[in-house]
């Protein structure tokens, strides 16, 4: 079975190195690409070998300033270093966030324990699963298919639960889907959806989806890298 989010052990520091340098970064985290052969040589040395041990080291404000004294590494910098890591795993939301799907559903749904993403992405992937809740919950099979594609696409980082609604209606269904469709047919799909439906999805640009694809692309190695 799939995680909600990636197992950050998976992502050795040196893949990590590379995603980062190979991405454009958000104006607030264009730092990263600043002296990077010297600091992740110097995050090596400490120990770190994956994104799990970067994540742990950098865990709070006061191991982040025992680090940077310890390393030389700038406070600053480990914080962007900290957020950049930490925007590879999926936070969950209340499934009442994705526009469509009817209260009494979301309702059905906590009376069984399922109360947000990851609750349902990780107890009803299968075929089976999700005919079981439809005979328990009475929520018809289909909506449950549908709710559970959301489900998937809200693990991609970047994707909250009002653009998961506007990528599923322009028929994209899983991340293995969205990592594979290229920008323009993707930014093409999104703004038919929203001119038609009239959803509150802000500005999407060709570089929103472009960071998405990425994260997406990630979440589908790491998947595989899980299932071995």
């Amino acid at each position: 079975m799939k995680s909600y989010t990636i197992d950050p052990t998976v992502i050795g520091l040196e893949e990590f190195k590379e995603l980062t340098a190979g991405r454009r970064m958000l104006p607030g985290r264009v730092a990263l690409h600043e002296q990077m052969e010297e600091r992740f040589d110097i995050l090596g040395g400490s120990g770190i070998k994956h994104l799990g041990d970067l994540l742990h080291i950098l865990g709070s404000k006061s191991k982040i300033e025992s680090f940077s004294a310890q390393t030389g590494l700038p406070c600053d910098y480990l914080v962007l270093l900290k957020r950049e890591a930490g925007s590879y795993l999926a936070r969950p939301f209340p499934l009442s966030n994705f526009p469509g799907i009817p209260f009494e559903y979301v309702e059905l749904l906590k009376s069984k324990g399922i109360l947000n993403t990851k609750n349902f992405f990780e107890q009803v992937q299968t075929e089976g699963h999700q005919s079981d809740l439809a005979s328990i919950t009475g929520i018809p099979g289909y909506r449950l298919k549908e709710l559970f594609s959301l489900c998937d696409l809200s693990r991609i980082t970047g994707v909250g639960g009002i653009f998961a609604r506007v990528v599923y209606e322009a028929g994209i269904r899983s991340t293995i889907e969205f990592a594979r469709t290229d920008i323009p047919t993707q930014l093409k799909g999104y703004l038919a959806v929203i001119e038609k439906h009239g959803y509150a999805a802000g500005h999407i640009g060709e570089e929103d989806i472009s960071y998405a694809i990425n994260y997406a692309s990630v979440l589908v190695t790491c998947d595989h890298k899980s299932d071995k």
